[in-house]
């Protein structure tokens, strides 16, 4: 194994150290999970949670016992801690798996809690969630059950993207119970939404207005264009008004009398 490899390797299990740690000591905090940076003075850590006070403690006692365990027990150089609070707590995944696991360690029974957690996030806002529950969990023979409601994607884009997931377990006397967590977000895209531009919709409308309007005005100038031009007004202005005689459309009664007798 190449040295590079190694400390790849090495990496990856300080940091999912790290992460079981906080995880066991924030557990009431609401613990969303950890990002770890490191920068030219230490090694940047910003600590996602739902409650930031009981991370912090009073004075900042609490923050300062973490990043010195975190310095002594997993050799990190000068570690920073931020506290980054979760703006909606039932729509993160992994703060919901949490929270079922808390219940079930407490000896709530896994139905209610189950139902429980799938309410509070699709009240939320969700646009759909499903939770996995697997292990011992009612007698001595391993089964999963599946809590849904909603739509929840499984494949393809939208899955990647829109879909929240959460791993969580719970040690108990029968066994350990495995915990997952999905959450699709209510926002998520999906292959056959139908979005439609309103900028682009009230633009086009203007336009047609507008090609509307432009030809009312050319009617408009058509018709007075209809008016008698110059040459026409010299013509009739050259004719005698004494040449022009009378014509009735209503023939006289003599002239009908003349037509009888010639007949």
């Amino acid at each position: 194994m190449s040295p590079l490899v190694k400390n790849f390797i090495e990496q990856g299990i300080k940091l999912m150290q790290i992460n079981e740690y906080l995880r066991s000591e924030l557990v009431r905090a609401g613990f969303a999970g950890i990002e770890l940076q490191r920068t030219p003075l230490g090694v940047r850590i910003t600590l996602k949670t739902s409650r930031p006070g009981l991370v912090i403690g009073k004075g900042g006692k609490r923050i300062q016992e973490i990043t010195d365990i975190l310095q002594e027990r997993f050799s990190l150089e000068m570690p920073q801690i931020e506290v980054e609070e979760v703006a909606e707590p039932d729509l993160d995944a992994q703060i919901m798996a949490e929270r079922l696991a808390y219940s079930l360690d407490r000896g709530r029974h896994y139905r209610r809690a189950g139902y429980y957690i799938l309410r509070k996030v699709m009240d939320a806002g969700a646009r759909g969630v499903e939770i996995i529950i697997s292990g011992k969990v009612t007698s001595q023979r391993a089964r999963v059950q599946i809590f849904r409601a909603g739509t929840m994607s499984k494949s393809g884009q939208s899955a990647q993207e829109g879909v929240d997931k959460g791993v969580a377990q719970c040690i108990q006397k029968s066994g350990v119970l495995g915990i997952i967590v999905k959450i699709m977000r209510a926002n998520t895209r999906m292959g056959d939404d139908i979005k439609i531009k309103d900028d682009l919709l009230t633009k086009a409308q203007a336009e047609q207005e507008a090609k509307l309007v432009k030809t009312r005005a050319d009617y408009v100038i058509e018709a007075e264009e209809g008016v008698l031009g110059e040459e026409d007004k010299k013509i009739i202005d050259e004719v005698d008004e004494e040449e022009i005689s009378e014509i009735s459309l209503t023939p006289d009664i003599e002239d009908e009398k003349v037509e009888s007798d010639k007949e």
